[in-house]
């Protein structure tokens, strides 16, 4: 049974790893219910620990944050190389008109990246698959103009040995979308296709004995189904003893450029090859129990780079632990403190892919009760009557009451949002007197409630 994934954003092109014991997706992001891929300008990250309870990590990456780009930031992909995480994403350069492949790197699976630049030596790099081999060996695997190309990077990663790269056009069908993934000591390429030039896409897969090939072909595992987006694009991974692919439909909203997510169990036939896959979308799918549960989380200390910012506050960093949380028991790269003034305090960036009614929550640590301010796109939540005085309406706020120094999580109310963007911001209600402490925030939680 097919599973829709996807409940906060519109999103595609899903590239699946496990790291730490824990599922991770990086997804090419969908402006809400435009017409063209040419608005597609950031990315997110999504994540599970069990295939039922996921959490989108928010923007991980913006066309604003990368100088040599212009536009069409496409599909991308992610894996563990050296102690650090590598995002190989794809955009026109500004320069040339022509796609290049990016690098980006972080500290954190979840992110957020920072660009590097483009890797050199990629003719026409579009959707790039970025493979570690288990020896250790790195490898780029891209869409090129009608072709897909592979071929080892350098140590550095910031280049191809071009003495490698191959284009194997001749011994597959396809020309863009490639994953590689590996499965009893065998290299399998996925990759999207149209059968005799009419679309939809469907999935295909082919084999090889080395990563650079050369490939079998091994034809359509993922056939033409209701619900499809015209295009396909995905992966496979390995996860707690199952084998599952993730690709994209236009299941929800009808649409080729306002895509959702879609995962299937996939299994292996005596030859080798991958059994074929009839998709059905099911709200529950293979979920284990009833519904799927989603949360937007924003870290607060990644705010400046994931589309926010802080206004006269600071962040405190904090290396990570055990599954990601810290040992101060923050969950992201750390915590924002000094909001001592009104106004002080952070914004985060919203996005938000149907309309839908929202439990808005914030994490945070407190030595006494205090005072503060959320808005979310313009609406601001506080205690009390909707009929108080202007004075308590800006001033009061919501009160955040002391958690003795403990992180805790207070739900401040429910709120209709739309599809689009938005910036949040908590900022102080009041001037802290000399030597008062601050809250200090952790994060921002969104709970899909319809």
């Amino acid at each position: 049974m097919s599973s829709l994934i996807n409940n906060t954003i519109f999103a595609a092109d899903p590239s699946a790893h496990v790291f730490n014991d824990r599922l991770y997706l990086y997804v090419s992001y969908d402006e809400p219910y435009t017409n063209s891929y040419d608005s597609m300008v950031g990315y997110h990250v999504l994540s599970t620990d069990d295939l039922n309870h996921w959490t989108d990590h928010g923007r991980v990456l913006h066309l604003s944050q990368v100088e040599w780009a212009i536009s069409h930031m496409w599909a991308i992909d992610c894996n563990f190389y050296q102690g650090r995480y590598y995002l190989t994403f794809c955009a026109i350069e500004r320069e040339t008109s022509t796609f290049r492949t990016g690098l980006a790197v972080s500290d954190r699976p979840e992110g957020p990246f920072t660009d590097l630049g483009p890797i050199e030596g990629v003719e026409w790099g579009q959707d790039p698959s970025f493979f570690i081999d288990d020896d250790g060996t790195p490898y780029l695997i891209w869409g090129a103009r009608g072709s897909i190309m592979l071929g080892q990077l350098n140590a550095d990663l910031r280049s191809i040995k071009s003495d490698t790269v191959r284009n194997i056009s001749e011994q597959v069908g396809g020309y863009e979308g490639p994953f590689l993934h590996k499965y009893q000591g065998r290299y399998y390429l996925t990759y999207p296709a149209l059968d005799g030039e009419v679309w939809p896409q469907r999935m295909c897969h082919a084999v090889a004995d080395s990563p650079l090939g050369p490939y079998q072909d091994l034809g359509v595992f993922i056939g033409e189904y209701p619900g499809n987006s015209g295009t396909i694009h995905g992966s496979v991974v390995e996860f707690r003893g199952q084998w599952l692919t993730f690709y994209h439909s236009g299941w929800v909203s009808g649409t080729a450029t306002s895509r959702s997510l879609m995962m299937d169990q996939l299994y292996y036939n005596s030859d080798g090859s991958i059994a074929v896959i009839n998709p059905h979308p099911s709200p529950r799918g293979m979920a284990e129990v009833d519904g799927e549960q989603w949360q937007i989380v924003l870290d607060a200390a990644a705010a400046p780079l994931a589309g926010g910012e802080l206004h006269g506050t600071r962040i405190v960093a904090s290396n990570p632990g055990d599954r990601g949380f810290n040992p101060d028991g923050s969950t992201g790269a750390g915590y924002v403190t000094g909001l001592t003034q009104q106004e002080y305090g952070l914004s985060v960036l919203l996005q938000v892919g149907p309309e839908r009614d929202w439990e808005v929550a914030v994490r945070y640590r407190s030595k006494a009760d205090r005072n503060a301010r959320l808005l979310v796109g313009g609406f601001l939540f506080y205690d009390g009557n909707q009929n108080q005085s202007y004075d308590q309406y800006v001033n009061r706020g919501t009160v955040f009451p002391s958690t003795d120094g403990q992180w805790r999580e207070l739900v401040i109310g429910q709120h209709r949002i739309g599809s689009g963007e938005y910036r949040v911001r908590l900022s102080h209600s009041h001037n802290l007197a000399a030597g008062e402490e601050s809250i200090e925030v952790d994060c921002f939680i969104f709970r899909p409630l319809n």
